[in-house]
């Protein structure tokens, strides 16, 4: 007994073999885990698919009972959805209604997202008021740099057709029109520049948490301008170079001043003031030294608001004597 229980200890201390799968069976289990794997998600798309069903029928048995509510409910309600609640009751039901089938397709009640346009298109861009060239040139370095010329590959500034200067040509001032293939990431990237305000868009204003205005405009969504709407601002800057007759074929410039003329400022806040050329830019500015409030002080003017002092005195004493000249009596 004792020999069989040392043969017994022995079997118990050699090595147990180890079983050797089938080929093909970790093959197997992969897949089978995978197919899993798959039922699961499926499983759990079937679900997420039917409580967004049970959503949009929620919404839609909800909707008919909008037209039932007092105007009290209607603006609290609009008020937390962060819309506005001004208008008649027929407004606030329309409005009302029209967010609870956005949220019922699966839309957000405001629009806060920057869509992304296949083709470029024309956005009118707002500046900082004389900022419009700087903006035009900070944007056009960045092109350059950051390669954005298939996103962006115009820029106009909206002033009279062979002028230069913005301050005294621009047709809208402040504005300048982008044409570009609107994106997140270049609306992010030009609103954060210098001398840049916003887009052009629509807007819900800002509003706090409890759904008050809090005076700011809030999200601004960029909207396009059509071609016809484009066109009409080219025609503008048109219209303005022939009014001031530039570019006009046929006119005579307006002689150039010199420098050391005595001029007589014709418009503008200087109007009157009397003073002597010291310099003659290159855009049609000329630096005139004028007296204000008891001291020199050069001024920059436009060249066509000033005239020769001799000039403008003589066609003032033409103007004083016509006035005062004594009306003959009529002698039938």
């Amino acid at each position: 007994r004792k020999r069989d229980d040392d043969d017994d200890d022995d079997d118990d201390d050699q090595p147990v073999a180890k079983k050797r799968r089938p080929a093909g069976a970790n093959q197997f289990i992969e897949e089978e885990a995978e197919a899993s794997e798959e039922e699961d998600e499926e499983e759990d798309a079937a679900t997420v698919a039917a409580q967004r069903e049970a959503s949009m029928q929620k919404a839609r048995a909800e909707l008919p009972t909008v037209a039932n509510m007092t105007v009290a409910d209607l603006k609290t309600e609009l008020r937390v959805l962060g819309l506005r609640v001004t208008g008649r009751k027929a407004e606030l039901v329309e409005r009302l209604e029209q967010t609870r089938r956005k949220m019922a397709a699966g839309l957000p009640p405001i629009e806060t997202e920057v869509h992304r346009d296949v083709e470029p298109l024309w956005y009118m861009l707002q500046t900082a008021n004389g900022f419009e060239r700087t903006v035009e040139r900070s944007l056009s370095q960045a092109i350059e740099v950051q390669r954005l010329q298939e996103d962006i590959d115009r820029i106009f500034v909206p002033i009279a057709d062979g002028e230069t200067s913005v301050r005294d040509a621009s047709v809208m001032p402040s504005y300048i029109l982008v044409h570009m293939r609107m994106t997140r990431a270049l609306h992010t990237f030009i609103t954060g520049m210098q001398y840049v305000v916003n887009f052009v868009g629509a807007d819900h204003g800002g509003r706090s948490r409890s759904g008050q205005l809090d005076g700011s405009r809030g999200f601004v969504w960029p909207r396009p301008l059509t071609d016809d709407q484009f066109q009409s601002i080219v025609t503008l800057t048109k219209e303005a170079a022939r009014a001031s007759g530039a570019g006009g074929e046929g006119e005579e410039a307006p002689p150039s001043l010199a420098t050391g003329a005595r001029v007589l400022v014709s418009s503008g806040p200087f109007k009157g003031l009397e003073g002597t050329v010291t310099e003659v830019g290159t855009e049609g500015l000329a630096t005139v030294l004028l007296t204000v409030m008891g001291r020199q002080t050069a001024v920059s003017l436009p060249e066509r608001s000033c005239q020769p002092a001799g000039e403008a005195a003589a066609a003032a004493g033409l103007e004083e004597a016509a006035v005062s000249a004594p009306v003959e009596a009529w002698d039938p």
